[in-house]
Formats: C-alpha cells, sequence, structure tokens
C-alpha cells in the first residue's frame, strides 16, 4: 500500500512538472447539477479558431486523449470542413443538430480568449576567474595571451508571448454548462508542444475537479 501511495506521489510531480511552467490553470469551475446518474460516452470536441492546422492538431490529441481516459470522441473538423471565421462558421443549430445525429452526449469547446506580446530587455552578464582559479595567471604574458579575467555575454531584447484559453464542457441534452477552465500558456514553442501540454493540463484539472477518478 506504501509503494502505491509513492508511486501514485511520484507520477503527479511529473505530471505537475510536464505542465509547468509554459502552461498553467487560471481557474476552473465545476457545475453542483452534473446528474450523478447519468453516464457519458461520446465527446464532440471542437476548437474554434480560424487557424485550420492548429484545430485540427489540437482536436486531434484532444480526441485521442478522451479516448485514452475511456470515452469516445468525434473531432469537429470531420465534421465540419470550413473555418470557424465569423462569414463561414456554421451556426449553433447546425453544430447541435450534428451533434445529436452522432449520439455524442458531451461538447467539449477550447477557444483563445486573449494574447500578449511584451518585448522585454535581458541584460548582459559577467562571470569572474580570479587567481589561482586558472594556471594562465603564472605570468602576465600566459595572462594576456591566454585569458582574460572578465568573460562578458551582451544584453539582447526577446519577445515574450502569452495566450489565455478557455476550455468548457457542455451537456448536449440540456446544452448546460458543466465544467469551465481558464488556462494561460507562455512562450510556446509549437503548436504540437502547446497541444500535448494542454491535454496534460486537462487530465490534471479534471482530476482535481472530481470529473475523473
Amino acid at each position: 500500500m506504501k509503494s502505491i501511495r509513492i508511486l501514485s506521489i511520484i507520477l503527479t510531480t511529473i505530471l505537475l512538472y510536464s505542465c509547468s511552467p509554459s502552461q498553467r490553470v487560471i481557474n476552473s469551475w465545476r457545475s453542483t447539477e452534473i446528474p450523478k446518474d447519468k453516464k457519458y460516452s461520446k465527446i464532440f470536441v471542437i476548437v474554434l479558431s480560424q487557424n485550420t492546422a492548429a484545430k485540427t492538431i489540437v482536436e486531434s490529441d484532444l480526441a485521442a486523449t478522451i479516448r485514452e481516459i475511456g470515452l469516445d470522441a468525434v473531432r469537429g473538423g470531420d465534421v465540419f470542413s470550413s473555418t470557424f471565421s465569423k462569414e463561414k462558421a456554421p451556426t449553433k443549430e447546425e453544430v447541435y443538430a450534428k451533434v445529436k445525429e452522432l449520439n455524442c452526449d458531451l461538447i467539449f469547446a477550447v477557444s483563445l480568449l486573449d494574447s500578449k506580446t511584451e518585448t522585454r530587455y535581458v541584460p548582459g552578464t559577467a562571470s569572474y576567474a580570479p587567481y589561482p582559479a586558472y594556471g594562465y595567471y603564472g605570468g602576465f604574458g600566459y595572462y594576456y595571451n591566454y585569458y582574460t579575467p572578465t568573460v562578458y555575454t551582451p544584453g539582447y531584447y526577446t519577445t515574450d508571448k502569452t495566450y489565455y484559453i478557455e476550455g468548457n464542457l457542455f451537456d448536449t441534452e440540456s446544452e448546460n454548462i458543466l465544467w469551465s477552465i481558464q488556462s494561460e500558456t507562455y512562450n510556446p514553442s509549437s503548436i504540437k508542444d502547446f497541444s500535448s501540454g494542454y491535454c496534460k493540463l486537462l487530465v490534471y484539472q479534471a482530476k482535481e475537479d472530481g470529473l475523473l477518478k
């Protein structure tokens, strides 16, 4: 029993580390009116984005994660080929009609709430190695020709990008929201990197909020 507890702590630590520091949960909310006797089995995953490539990657990773926890999943991009711009997005009625036709009893929708770009200056650094740390200090000639006591790295400007993401889980039948999670993503190296970390973050928070055992 003790070994199981230790393993659980280790796995939780690994999961937390993998979600940090590039992604973190800002806030989450769970409805107190989730039916206790209702069993859900199929989730319709939809990413509300005009970026088709990003939408495809995130929906695919979310669907794969959902299947890993024992539920079925349908990607929105497999049903609606159009991008989700104001001009081309399907109507709410069209989405709900398709969701019900596919027998999906849950809908998980992801959207970008906001993004922030900041440019900051990273100051240079200097390192100093005094005598007798290096043998080159044996005489002025060695010192002058082979080494200098100060090594300086010049400063530079860098741009940081922060994205604020919201995921909402809805009951198809009632259309009520069951769970909501807002998260912050800092300087993702790629869409794939963000998507992988986001899925881990969702699973962790869903367990924290009692949605998953």
